[in-house]
């Protein structure tokens, strides 16, 4: 599928955070990831299929990993959350970074509350955030 003609909700996501400040606005302001500035300068953004789900993967300096998907495609939240964060912690520890955000973008806010023991059970660095929008 064309991109340019057929933009995605991931693909918006991607152009949008190519911009340091809004990166910055998403680790900081709505992640509330205290990251010391200096991983704004050296950051990628990219997208990708994981468990046939397109994410928005942001890898910050040599700290931090978040991937970024649309809750509207997960069809079943327990499994595919809990998947998706055992993945990230893998890619976490095999890419040698310290933290690991699932971010899950849409009017799914219960689910953070409901679903945050999977990371909590994982690692005290894996996190997950529900959140109703990512850019403006």
């Amino acid at each position: 599928m064309d991109t340019e003609k057929n933009p995605t909700k991931e693909s918006d996501w991607q152009r949008e955070l190519a911009e340091r400040s809004r990166a910055v606005f998403l680790v900081r302001g709505l992640l509330g990831c205290a990251c010391p500035e200096e991983i704004f300068d050296h950051y990628q953004v990219r997208q990708h299929v994981i468990a046939s789900l397109p994410v928005v993967e942001l890898i910050m300096g040599d700290r931090l990993l978040v991937w970024i998907m649309d809750g509207n495609k997960v069809a079943e939240p327990g499994q595919t959350l809990g998947q998706f964060l055992k993945a990230g912690l893998e890619e976490r520890e095999r890419r040698g970074l310290n933290r690991f955000r699932l971010v899950v973008v849409g009017d799914f806010l219960s689910w953070e509350q409901q679903w945050t023991h999977l990371a909590d059970a994982l690692d005290p660095r894996v996190h997950l955030h529900v959140l109703p929008k990512i850019v403006a």
